[in-house]
Parts: structure tokens; sequence; C-alpha cells
């Protein structure tokens, strides 16, 4: 059985290492990890607003203020998008998803932790990723 908050953790850890990899590169791998890095960002984004998200009053929260993050990040990954060899501009848009997901895990996840069943908690991890295998 899978756990939604593993899967999307996995998800925010692998944008991580992408990060660092992008960071250090130069050139065309840079310019293809910053391509990489956008689409797993916008993927992950849609992946949530259709899983997790809709469920959030279930556990106490509102994730208007997370959806509007996503809106803020997206706008941020499209700039990145129109100029993916502008590191400043990628750079921005990575960080700041970087800190919605820091704080997706350290204040939001424990009072979902709390209210969601192992069987709930599966549905929402195959619905995260068959949104995100769409979105891609």
């Amino acid at each position: 059985m899978s756990d939604v908050l593993a899967t999307i953790k996995a998800d925010h850890d692998n944008v991580k290492s992408l990060f660092g990899k992008y960071k250090a590169a130069t050139g065309t791998e840079k310019v293809t990890l910053a391509k990489t890095l956008i689409a797993e960002i916008k993927a992950h984004s849609a992946a949530e607003d259709a899983s997790i998200y809709s469920d959030y009053s279930k556990f106490g929260l509102s994730a208007s203020s997370n959806k509007q993050e996503h809106a803020e990040i997206n706008k941020m990954v499209a700039d990145a998008a129109a100029a993916s060899s502008n590191e400043a501009v990628v750079t921005k848009a990575v960080t700041t998803f970087i800190a919605h997901s820091d704080e997706e895990e350290s204040q939001q996840w424990p009072a979902i932790k709390a209210k969601l069943s192992s069987s709930e908690s599966s549905s929402l991890a195959a619905q995260f990723v068959n949104a995100k295998k769409s979105a891609a």
C-alpha cells in the first residue's frame, strides 16, 4: 500500500536533487536540467491539486493558500520555461517551490497524518501518481 505523503516527499526530494545538479551544471546540461525541473514542478503542482488538495478540508486545513502558491510557482515556472537559460529566473522558481514544499511537510503534514487512514492515503497516492503522469 502506498503512502501519499511518502510519495509526495519523494517528489519534493527529486526536485531538490535535480536543483543540486542544476546548480553544479554548465552549458547545455544546465539548460536541459532547467527544462526537467520546470516539467517536474508543473506536473507535481497539477498532481497535488488533483489529489491531496481536493481533500484538505477533511484534515481541518485549507488548500486555498497552497493553490495560490502553486499558481504563483506556475507563473514563475512559465517565466523560467520561456527563459530556461536564465539562471536567476529558474532559481527563483525552484527555490520558491522548495520553500513551499518544506512548509507543507513541516506545517501541514502533521495534521494530515493524524487524520488520514492507510486506505485513504493509498487512494490519494494513486490519484497523485496518475495525475502526475497525465500532467507530464
